[in-house]
Formats: C-alpha cells, structure tokens, sequence
C-alpha cells in the first residue's frame, strides 16, 4: 500500500514559526526609540504560563511581520531583575507596551465581568483578541 505524500503535493503547508527575539535592556532602549509601536513579553525561564504565552505572541508577530511599525520582543526578568523592578513587573507573564518611545495606557480588554480599566500592561496568558484590540487601541 503506498501512502500518498500530502506535503509534496501542496495539501499542506509547513507553517514558518516566528521566534520572538530575547532581548536586554539596552535593546529594548534601542528599539523603543526606532519602532512606533514595540510590544514585549516579559517572561522567566520556568513560568509555565510564560511557555503557554509563546504561541500566541509568535502567531502576532507572523501576522503583523508585514508592519515595520511594530515590534515583538522578550524580556528575561529572571536575568534582568532590575529592569523588572524598575518597571513594577510584579507577576509574569506581564507584556508591556510602548508606542512612540513611551510606555502607553490603554483600556484593558474586559473579560470575566471585570470592570473596564486603563492600564500599561497585560498580565497572565491571554487569548490572541486581547492582544489584537490593544494594539488597534494603539494604532488606531
């Protein structure tokens, strides 16, 4: 019995994963200062949640890869404890985001029946929509 090759006749395709790029303090500084809109992932080794993140934060990166205007980074708080502390990263995963070489606010997308709020950041994993509403938040 032969088993037909599914791949090689274009029935599937191999989806091109999207590492989100670790980065240091200085580089976010950088990067802040070049990109209008830079989102990042603050994270730890062994958080569960952090890993539980990823995906999410990767399938944004490839579907925004086309926009120069926005950036998706990582940020090690376990390596850069006082960049986490400077910035009050209490609880990870915390993804922080900064539009115009500013931290920004934005209303926090409600779920649960929690009360609608501004805030700087998003914490613990979230689905892919809360991600997507705060940055059309941002960019308008």
């Amino acid at each position: 019995m032969r088993l037909l090759n599914w791949e090689s006749q274009g029935h599937i395709r191999k989806r091109v994963r999207m590492t989100v790029k670790d980065v240091t303090p200085d580089e976010l500084e950088k990067l802040i200062k070049q990109a209008k809109l830079v989102i990042v992932d603050c994270w730890a080794p062994w958080c569960g949640p952090c890993h539980a993140l990823l995906p999410v934060l990767e399938e944004l990166q490839q579907k925004y890869s086309s926009n120069r205007n926005i950036a998706f980074v990582k940020l090690n708080t376990d390596t850069h404890k006082s960049y986490a502390s400077q910035m009050r990263i209490y609880s990870i995963p915390c993804v922080l985001f900064f539009h115009n070489g500013q931290p920004t606010s934005f209303i926090e997308p409600v779920r649960y029946g929690m009360k609608e709020k501004r805030t700087d950041r998003l914490i613990g994993v979230r689905p892919i929509r809360d991600y997507e509403n705060v940055i059309k938040q941002i960019l308008g």
